[in-house]
């Protein structure tokens, strides 16, 4: 009714930066929380995995806005790494499209990847309390061995539907931090057609 634009078009205009947002968030929680979480499963009730679960506790609890701006204090402000807000094409070159998502994505990431985390340690020490496992370990196999080849192939499955159960919560928060860090996705222009009455 504003813009005058059929819907698909004004979708269209605002997926890419909503998509490599999302994308950006994903690959920023795997990469984190899998090995993280495995290694508390394999350091089980020691320090490292007191460490490690309390701060995924901490990052789960933190709301995303405040992470946010810890972020755009240290990186941007002092550090002058990162720029603060915007969004540039992927077809602008891959770095500067890369150096507006760095932040939202650790913001929005390291939420995300507490709970893929915790869920990760909980999968990995109920595959390392299986027979098989002490039947690797019994033919002499090496510890590194039986982690990659065993254990994290058969605790994968709880890990990659955890991962899908949580995308609707990547997609509403990730439009949360759109507005935030002003990038040009469908959040912002969820809020725009709000702000305008725009339906």
């Amino acid at each position: 009714i504003f813009t005058n634009l059929p819907v698909i078009k004004l979708i269209g205009q605002r997926v890419e930066p909503t998509l490599s947002l999302t994308i950006c968030t994903l690959i920023v929680a795997i990469l984190t929380s899998v090995p993280l979480g495995t290694l508390a499963a394999a350091r089980a009730e020691t320090k490292t995995d007191r460490t490690i679960m309390g701060l995924s506790v901490l990052g789960f609890s933190l709301p995303v806005f405040v992470l946010a701006y810890i972020l755009i204090l240290v990186f941007s402000l002092q550090l002058g790494l990162l720029p603060v807000q915007g969004y540039r094409s992927i077809s602008e070159g891959i770095w500067p499209w890369l150096k507006h998502l760095i932040l939202p994505s650790l913001a929005l990431g390291t939420v995300y990847a507490a709970l893929i985390t915790r869920i990760t340690r909980a999968s990995v020490l109920d595959v390392l309390a299986q027979d098989y496992i002490r039947t690797a370990r019994s033919k002499g196999l090496s510890e590194r061995v039986v982690m990659f080849k065993h254990v994290l192939k058969n605790a994968m499955i709880p890990i990659i539907t955890s991962v899908v159960i949580e995308i609707p919560y990547l997609i509403t928060g990730s439009l949360l931090l759109e507005n935030f860090f002003a990038v040009p996705g469908m959040g912002a222009q969820i809020v725009d057609a709000f702000n305008t009455a725009d339906f």
